[in-house]
């Protein structure tokens, strides 16, 4: 059983069909398929119908019927039915799937954007923050936040990367392929494509209604950005449960509860994760559907995904626009605690082969068996690294070589400190304020080239759309856009 198109949906297409009519007619007139006089009198028809209310519809292949019989009732006899010439259903049909993703495309690539900025501006405020990391629930190292965030903005910017490259897949016009062969009057589908925005035709014409593979993309794009925001999300209510000083939350991320007074749940975090979850299941799910399509025209494919992906990018927008003010102004680091907590749990003695090595001239095999039986033994006797003494490993190092080291006491003590051991990681892209510093400059330079093609993209959709006004124009229409 058919369901009537949504209004919000219908007003959409309906506004798409205006634009995508008037781009084919122009390139008929263009092609000499239509003479000036069809023309004007087929632009000036479209002008009334496109800025009219649209129909209830049982579905877009409906829409697109009712509009081009509006569009006949209103043109001279002659010329009806001209506007539908050299195209059909499923390119159509193919053609509104795009333009609307495009769209949105676009629209969650700035979100994306914001996120990113808020998330580099964190991580920059962060760079000499000390705090824990953790390996399968374990402490495993001292890190800064800084460098942690890392984690999260690294997939983020691929993110955006991958952004660009399914949009240039989108951004091509399945409009000229017809039902699948291409039409029999020879229309210019370069033509078309660059009056709609489009970076040039889909360049084979059963692919232009056969593929599936580009709205896939979108759809794992956005489920995918979606779980990169919510795994680190699930992480701030970790720290919550385990560490519930490690951040404090804004109001409007925290709930009452009347019976309870003292309690503050995270709701609003909570909510964000769910959120999060859900999308990503969403756009796993319409990935799956667009892969089993058949190998055909995707007529009833695209009728299926079209209010589904819209809405999918529409959700995955909102997400990055309320995980951006979480990270902007509703999260407050508690310093303090998480450097308190950085040397906990033997974490820094990782590097203590390594200081043998420098400080003693020990052989590695040596140096890492007298670390680790300190190590353990400070672990029986319930030491943090900073109870290690030159005693200690002098014990080790008799057990290990039979003879004691000179160490000395503060040497060891610096070595061993937090922010030393962060301060020794200097590779590229390594835990110190330098090299975090570095990278994130890197992110920077990144963001801002994405930053600037997204507005090149809307740019060059603007010049279209102005393209197309004074071509209408110029046959005495006044283009409604």
């Amino acid at each position: 059983m058919e369901h009537p198109v949504e209004p919000g949906v219908a007003a959409e297409a309906w506004r798409d069909l205006g634009r995508v009519v008037a781009a084919h007619v122009v390139m008929l007139r263009d092609e000499a398929i239509l003479d000036d006089a069809g023309a004007a009198a087929v632009l000036t028809a479209l002008d009334g119908v496109r800025r009219g209310e649209p129909p209830a519809a049982p579905s877009l292949a409906a829409l697109i019927a009712a509009f081009d019989r509006r569009l006949d009732a209103q043109v001279p006899a002659g010329v009806a039915g001209a506007a539908a010439i050299g195209r059909a259903r499923a390119d159509m049909l193919a053609t509104l799937v795009r333009l609307a993703t495009r769209g949105r495309l676009l629209a969650a690539a700035e979100r994306l954007e914001a996120l990113r900025d808020a998330l580099l501006e964190l991580a920059g405020a962060h760079a000499v923050t000390l705090m824990p990391a953790f390996s399968e629930g374990q402490p495993a190292q001292p890190t800064t936040l800084g460098h942690y965030l890392g984690g999260v903005i690294a997939p983020l910017g691929r993110a955006g990367a991958r952004l660009r490259g399914v949009y240039a897949e989108v951004n091509r016009s399945p409009l000229g392929a017809a039902a699948l062969a291409g039409p029999g009057f020879a229309v210019s589908r370069e033509r078309v494509a660059a009056l709609l925005g489009c970076d040039g035709p889909v360049p084979n014409t059963f692919d232009a209604v056969a593929a599936g593979d580009e709205l896939a993309a979108a759809a794992a794009l956005v489920g995918g950005v979606a779980a990169t925001v919510g795994r680190f999300v699930e992480e701030l209510l970790r720290w919550l449960r385990v560490e519930p000083t490690s951040v404090r939350l804004g109001d409007e991320w925290l709930g009452g509860e009347p019976a309870l007074p003292h309690l503050r749940p995270p709701v609003g975090l909570h909510d964000l994760a769910v959120a999060a979850r859900q999308i990503a299941a969403d756009g796993m799910a319409l990935v799956a559907f667009a892969q089993a399509a058949p190998y055909e025209p995707l007529i009833a494919t695209n009728e299926a995904i079209y209010a589904p992906l819209g809405r999918l990018l529409d959700r995955g927008a909102a997400l990055l626009t309320r995980a951006t003010g979480l990270i902007s102004t509703g999260l407050d680091v508690n310093r303090a605690y998480l450097a308190n907590r950085s040397g906990r749990a033997l974490t820094t003695t990782s590097d203590l082969a390594d200081f043998l090595m420098v400080e003693e001239q020990l052989a590695p095999a040596a140096a890492r068996n007298i670390a680790a039986l300190t190590v353990s033994r400070a672990a029986a006797q319930g030491l943090e690294a900073g109870g290690i003494t030159p005693e200690l490993v002098g014990a080790a190092a008799l057990t290990v070589i039979g003879r004691e080291l000179g160490i000395e006491f503060e040497t060891l003590g610096r070595f061993l400190a937090p922010r030393r051991f962060v301060e020794r990681r200097t590779a590229t892209g390594a835990a110190s304020p330098a090299a975090t510093r570095a990278y994130l400059e890197l992110e920077r330079a990144r963001l801002a080239a994405d930053v600037a093609w997204r507005e090149d993209a809307l740019a060059r959709l603007a010049q279209a759309d102005a393209d197309l006004a004074r071509q209408t124009e110029g046959m005495g229409v006044a283009d409604s856009g």
